[in-house]
């Protein structure tokens, strides 16, 4: 029975275990692994200075992935080559795609569910660079989700993954999650005094574009601007100072933002960096148009379109056509406003497949979507765990509900097997006493058969004792009736003069002739001294007159001090066993 209740239990266990078992993910590698790898990527930006360096440094690692059959590190070292191959070719290319392609074909074949999570925002950004972000939203949300089942001290390049996050979702315009990303990424111990500046200038940036605290944003700008110094980054800093006119732009404070841009304008046209000349430009020209200057703003226009012949910046062409069509319209030329218009309408229709507004505001209503499929997955799976939960309680509870019932019922089927055991047995031992009481009633003219009457009471009397030591003090009721039957045994006073009568009857002078030898013996000790004259020993004497026998040995020690000189005469008498 007990073991039908056991699999009975386990049947229901074992579907809830797998039920709560079934959001455990892949393994992460260990830390030294994780340590390993991050040691690679990070060295490797010492040899990015062409692909055939870092080619180079990168082969022996190659090498060991192949030797070893370490499947993640070769994921990470096709990443690392076509981000290089990106880099150098100013752009997307046949190498990158084919390096990219291999690494993600690679994640069947490891377990390691950080370096897969790195993999994946690794190559989301790289598509996002590319203008695919419609492409890269899938990857780089699937990397998020992985992070989330990541422990944070196993997350591959942490600082990187998490800055090229926040940097996606701030261009989507998912201004929480990119503010969330960065501050995490420029938290991590240990970061680049360079990269930390990078992170803090977006960081503003974002915290500006959502409309949050412009006070804080600042602070972020400061402390960014105050590394970029230290660490002698000259792009930085003017970028930075770009970033702060934004904030003056907004306090309609447009010298103080025109000041700052100049400064930015000189740095980068000097460093020779022609994005972010454009850059500034584009918002030098917003400011002269919010103060009226229209003639500079065609000057500006001008000179940002000859920075801009060759390139594919559709959006701020976009933009500065804008500029081009407000100001036909201010002149009344018709001519060039319609132009203009259809220029725009050409780089509207090219923007739909690219990265331009209406494509990220897209892309965020299907972020936003996912995040919240995501979450109510999670929910879900929480609920249908905590059921599983719930119903494995249940189902725990009630198999010890039936355990106790069937231990409670066992015991108490044993308890009553015991008792009816007990039942019988003191039923037995109430008829052989009755049986003996019949014995000598129809025996009572000779003393032999009462002697063998006491004998087999002694025997009775020896099972009853044991059966009240067994019993302990379970049950008064029963004890009593033991007791009952145990003293049933014993000679009692009445049963001593019947036994007196006897021994006068068969024995006349014998009671006479001990008293006559023996003159100061009590009654007591006569009933010890004709028992034992009979043949009972010690124990025996003790049981049927109801005492221990050391009590015995006690009154015979007394009795002998007593007697003196007539001690050995009594003993010899004792020994003596004819009753004539």
């Amino acid at each position: 029975m007990l073991r039908f209740f056991l699999i009975l239990f386990f049947a229901a266990i074992i579907p809830n275990s797998a039920v709560l078992g079934m959001d455990i993910m892949d393994s992460n590698s260990s830390a030294e692994e994780k340590e390993f790898y991050e040691t690679i990527i990070r060295e490797s930006q010492k040899h990015r200075a062409s692909s055939a360096a870092l080619s180079r440094y990168l082969t022996p690692y190659f090498n060991q992935g192949i030797r070893k059959n370490d499947n993640a590190l070769l994921a990470i070292y096709y990443c690392l080559l076509a981000d290089q191959s990106f880099d150098n070719e100013g752009g997307r290319n046949s190498f990158s795609d084919k390096y990219y392609l291999k690494a993600l074909d690679l994640q069947e074949e490891y377990n390691y569910q950080n370096v897969k999570a790195w993999v994946k925002v690794m190559y989301g950004f790289y598509l996002y660079r590319c203008l695919k972000a419609s492409e890269a939203l899938p990857l780089l949300l699937e990397g998020e989700k992985s992070l989330e089942d990541i422990p944070r001290e196993l997350v591959l390049d942490l600082t990187q993954t998490y800055k090229k996050l926040g940097y996606f979702f701030g261009t989507l315009g998912d201004y929480r999650s990119g503010i969330k990303y960065l501050e995490l990424g420029q938290q991590q111990a240990g970061i680049a005094l360079q990269l930390k500046a990078e992170i803090l200038d977006n960081l503003g940036l974002l915290i500006l574009k959502s409309g949050g605290d412009t006070v804080q944003a600042m602070k972020n700008f400061d402390l960014a601007l105050h590394l970029a110094l230290s660490e002698k980054d000259s792009l930085r800093y003017a970028k930075i100072l770009g970033n702060q006119a934004r904030i003056y732009e907004g306090m309609k404070d447009y010298q103080k933002a025109l000041s700052l841009l100049d400064k930015d304008l000189e740095i980068s046209k000097s460093l020779g960096n022609n994005k972010n000349t454009i850059f500034a430009l584009m918002m030098r020209i917003r400011l002269r148009i919010a103060m009226g200057a229209n003639q500079e703003v065609r000057q500006l226009i001008n000179e940002t379109e000859h920075l801009l012949e060759g390139a594919d910046d559709k959006k701020t062409i976009l933009e500065l056509e804008g500029h081009k069509l407000n100001l036909a319209i201010q002149n009344h030329d018709l001519t060039q406003e319609l132009n203009v218009r259809r220029r725009i309408e050409q780089l509207q229709d090219s923007l739909r497949f690219l990265d331009g507004d209406p494509v990220l505001s897209q892309l965020k209503f299907m972020a936003d979507k996912q995040k919240y499929a995501d979450k109510l997955s999670l929910a879900q799976a929480l609920i249908k765990k905590k059921r599983a939960e719930t119903r494995l309680w249940v189902i725990l509870s009630l198999f010890l509900l039936v355990l106790f019932f069937f231990i409670y019922n066992t015991f108490r089927y044993r308890s009553r097997k015991r008792m009816q055991a007990y039942e019988y047995q003191l039923l037995n031992l109430k008829y052989t006493k009755a049986e003996l009481d019949k014995e000598l009633m129809s025996s009572k003219s000779q003393i032999e058969e009462y002697m063998l009457y006491l004998k087999r009471s002694n025997e009775q009397i020896n099972l009853l004792s044991s059966m009240l030591d067994e019993m302990g003090e379970t049950s008064i009721k029963d004890r009593d009736e033991l007791k009952t039957l145990l003293q049933s045994h014993l000679i009692t006073d009445e049963k001593w003069q019947e036994f007196k009568f006897l021994l006068t009857k068969e024995f006349p002078n014998l009671l006479h002739d001990i008293q006559g030898k023996f003159p100061d013996i009590t009654e007591s000790n006569l009933r010890v001294i004709v028992l034992m004259k009979m043949g009972l020993n010690n124990r025996e004497a003790a049981n049927v007159l109801g005492v221990t026998p050391d009590a015995i040995k006690k009154s015979m020690q007394r009795l002998k001090k007593k007697l003196g000189g007539q001690a050995g005469i009594l003993m010899e008498y004792i020994s003596d066993k004819e009753l004539v």
